[in-house]
């Protein structure tokens, strides 16, 4: 439609940005360092049921905005159907405008779907069918998308525990992109979470093989898990931290204070910063 916003210099103000972007850029390969990719669906080369399937059910930036609007969460996250989850966001789309959603939406439409119109309340049921149709061919599986699209190397966001059996078996089947672990260890880092953090201990012991007492067989137990991902690929950590810790050493007061923290599992830690601080920057060394 001639009204419609994503044209071919959708962003392209002025002739050297076009020129730089037609003749320079838009073929170039995708270097993804940082997704949330599942692995597990790269390797077996899932094919979607549905788009909601595959665009809404991994997308919390359309959760925060269709909570925002009011949408209930049964229709989001819940147990709605699937056809009905993805009709109510289409009706609240056009709600989005002047937010990069709006942009987004349509740009993943039109680039992936070839749909070269607004997604609303009467749009949607067509667009649905239309894209449905497609996610049943060949052509869009996991990894005939990404090839599609010459992705060349994908980071995926891996637990320190993770056992990246998907991404040796990428390996052994020679997959032509290169899909590699992150290291990201926050789980371990949020001592002050204190339920979670023992949970994630726990996972670390199991994955290390060590036995974590004190704060050296802490720093063992990472280090294991960072040799582990390094000989899988990984070359990047990945953290989402709210802000920096302003503290990176740890007194010996406080270490022998983590021992106790071990032992008695009851009493919160006093120096989460201060935790946090000291482990990431050895993680750094």
């Amino acid at each position: 439609m001639s009204s419609y916003f994503l044209t071919d210099d959708f962003l392209l103000q002025g002739k050297q940005a076009k020129n730089l972007y037609h003749y320079y850029v838009k073929n170039l390969p995708i270097i993804d360092y940082h997704c949330h990719l599942p692995p597990d669906e790269i390797a077996g080369n899932k094919q979607f049921a549905n788009l909601t399937e595959i665009w809404l059910k991994g997308d919390h930036y359309k959760w925060r905005a269709q909570r925002t609007l009011g949408v209930n969460e049964t229709f989001i996250t819940g147990s709605a159907a699937d056809e009905l989850k993805f009709h109510h966001w289409a009706r609240v789309v056009p709600q989005t405008v002047r937010n990069p959603l709006f942009h987004w939406t349509h740009m993943e439409l039109k680039n992936v779907f070839g749909v070269e119109e607004y997604l609303n309340e009467t749009s949607g049921p067509k667009i649905y069918q239309h894209c449905n149709e497609l996610l049943q061919t060949p052509e869009f599986t996991t990894r005939s998308l990404l090839e599609k699209f010459k992705v060349e190397y994908v980071g995926t966001t891996d637990e320190p525990w993770d056992k990246l059996a998907y991404h040796k078996q990428l390996v052994e089947e020679q997959f032509s992109i290169k899909v590699s672990p992150s290291f990201r260890p926050d789980k371990i880092l949020f001592i002050e979470k204190q339920t979670d953090f023992f949970h994630y201990l726990g996972l670390l012991e199991d994955a290390s093989g060590v036995v974590i007492k004190d704060i050296p067989t802490l720093l063992d137990a990472l280090k294991n898990r960072v040799d582990y991902f390094h000989d899988h690929g990984c070359r990047v950590s990945d953290h989402g931290f709210e802000q920096m810790p302003g503290f990176t050493q740890l007194s010996l007061t406080m270490e022998m204070e983590f021992e106790g923290f071990l032992k008695q599992r009851s009493i919160p830690y006093s120096a989460p910063e201060h935790f946090m601080g000291f482990v990431l920057l050895e993680l750094c060394k």
